[in-house]
């Protein structure tokens, strides 16, 4: 005796939605991109038509879109032809884009945290708003001088203007190498350029804890730098490098600190140490 015949009956797109409890917006658009055709259409009506043996592939395709998977590998993975070693790879790659999630939420959440505890603390919201981002590679032309005080930045920068167009200016800073309280300043000046010049060299991408401030009072800075580190300890960073300032203005009042960071790679429990 010869198996069983088995007999799909066809059924509406309406139907098959409910079937699979998905909406027929959905179904359309799975046929509009090629990831699931109807079994037959009615060429003088146009209406679509889907078999009860598309079900499973409708429950692969919603089990890698819940996965978020990509509408490319969500294509692959329901091609039966796809090897076992592709298949894995998919999968790697996606452990990888969620492994990286979960640490950029990580970052979130402790900065959430931190700042409720702040606003608990001084009943008040944050004075400065901390941004930890990534900061491109620039070219610059810098010159690195100890200065008698900090008043003497002005005059090293405007030597440094000298010869360089105005449209190749995008903004003028400062790498403190190291401050009043070390005994001496040590400062390195600097020209952020459009493009490089004769001169010129890069001022390396990294990732940074920002903050943008407009005052020309020093007493904003011990307040303003308790902000910024109790946000990179927040986060888990620690410093990398001497703090720097952008001058986004000509008078130098609208005024980008960073810091340049990176995870902290201590043993746990081991707390951050700062640059001075």
């Amino acid at each position: 005796m010869g198996g069983p015949i088995l007999v799909f009956v066809m059924v509406k797109i309406g139907d098959f939605a409910r079937m699979g409890r998905v909406s027929i917006k959905a179904l359309r658009y799975y046929d509009a991109i090629g990831l699931l055709h109807p079994a037959r259409v009615d060429v003088a009506t146009g209406y679509r038509y889907y078999s009860a043996a598309q079900l499973p592939v409708l429950n692969r395709l919603l089990v890698y879109k819940n996965l978020g998977f990509s509408l490319d590998q969500t294509r692959a993975l329901l091609d039966a032809k796809c090897a076992a070693d592709r298949l894995r790879d998919l999968f790697q790659e996606r452990q990888a884009e969620l492994a990286r999630r979960i640490e950029l939420e990580k970052g979130q959440l402790a900065e959430v945290v931190h700042r409720i505890r702040q606003i608990e603390r001084e009943e008040s919201p944050a004075p400065y708003e901390v941004l930890v981002r990534d900061a491109e590679a620039r070219h610059v032309v810098s010159v690195r001088q100890a200065l008698p005080d900090y008043a003497a930045l002005d005059s090293l920068l405007r030597s440094l203007r000298r010869g360089i167009p105005k449209q190749e200016i995008e903004a003028c800073g400062a790498i403190w190498h190291r401050c009043a309280q070390s005994g001496q300043i040590d400062c390195e000046a600097l020209i952020v350029l459009r493009n490089p010049w004769e001169g010129s060299h890069r001022l390396e991408a990294s990732r940074i804890a920002s903050v943008v401030y407009e005052s020309c009072d020093d007493d904003v800075f011990p307040q303003l730098y308790r902000a910024v580190l109790e946000t990179i300890d927040a986060g888990q960073y620690e410093i990398l490098g001497p703090m720097r300032e952008i001058y986004h203005s000509d008078d130098l009042s609208i005024t980008e600190v960073q810091f340049p960071i990176r995870r902290h790679i201590g043993k746990p429990g081991e707390q951050n140490h700062h640059a001075q």
